[in-house]
């Protein structure tokens, strides 16, 4: 991985995208795990774990369970309504500007109209996508632990269920999104109340860089990193403050394209053992006979 570029990623602390909360319903409730010397988890929530050779970030959104669908629909529906109000009340001062003009003597200097509103309709009404509103950025500050050499430890404490692997994505409030969307094809992996999930390691040196398949110069090469959520080399151990805690490996499953949403670049998770591959751009789920 670019030096600079991490270099770069660290300078920046991690906040997930700015939504008003005081009348919106909280999917997704995260924060790093400090390093103290001794840790104490909470069983109502789950954790994730990811340890890395170097500092890197990682984005990851919360899907949404039916409960959360529903209280999404809603929560979109009462915008859309206020957002329809407000354009009325635009509407009517528009057209009394308007009116108004018509009345005027020819050769009246031109009155001020306000620009015409745009109705809003379900098409063209933007408002923020659920994962913006479910997300979790863990690292590059906050590890847990750190080790000789750059080796880094994450532990997020984030509300239970399933989550997906958005990308190697780093924001800060003022500054603009850097990193790579896994937006066509990536992962995701549940987390349970009580129980720590290892997401597995990120390396990015030391191991055989990733090949393109035969014929295939579409493939993306994640910034070229060449062991992506895999397992962990021999000597690189779990922090000892977390052994007596229950420890599962991420049961990944691989999950479809999704929007850019901050305009960073496009890729994908690089092929997965026994999870996904790709054949050119359609993602091969690997898991189907498990």
């Amino acid at each position: 991985m670019n030096k600079l570029f991490l270099s770069a990623l660290a300078s920046l602390t991690l906040a997930s995208p700015a939504i008003a909360r005081d009348k919106h319903p909280v999917f997704v409730e995260t924060r790093a795990v400090k390093d103290k010397p001794v840790v104490a988890l909470d069983p109502a929530k789950a954790y994730v774990l990811l340890r890395t050779d170097e500092a890197v970030p990682l984005y990851l959104m919360r899907v949404p369970t039916a409960e959360d669908q529903a209280a999404y629909a809603e929560l979109r529906a009462d915008a859309f309504a206020e957002a329809h109000e407000k354009y009325l009340k635009k509407r009517a001062s528009y057209d009394r500007a308007v009116a108004a003009a018509a009345k005027l003597p020819k050769g009246s200097p031109p009155p001020r109209i306000p620009e015409e509103p745009v109705e809003p309709t379900e098409s063209n009404f933007e408002f923020t996508p659920f994962g913006m509103m479910a997300a979790v950025g863990i690292g590059p500050l906050d590890r847990f632990a750190k080790a000789k050499g750059g080796a880094s430890t994450y532990l997020q404490e984030v509300t239970p269920g399933e989550y997906r692997v958005y990308g190697p994505l780093a924001l800060a409030n003022g500054a603009a999104p850097l990193g790579t969307c896994f937006c066509m094809g990536s992962v995701k992996f549940e987390a349970r109340a009580g129980e720590i999930v290892d997401m597995g390691v990120i390396l990015t040196d030391g191991v055989e860089r990733p090949k393109a398949p035969p014929g295939d110069s579409s493939m993306p090469v994640v910034m070229d990193i060449p062991n992506y959520l895999g397992p962990a080399p021999a000597g690189m151990t779990i922090d000892p403050r977390l052994a007596q805690m229950t420890i599962r490996p991420a049961a990944y499953r691989p999950v479809g394209k999704l929007p850019n949403y901050f305009g960073v670049t496009i890729g994908r998770i690089p092929e997965m053992a026994g999870v996904l591959r790709y054949d050119r751009d359609r993602i091969v789920d690997l898991t189907a006979a498990n």
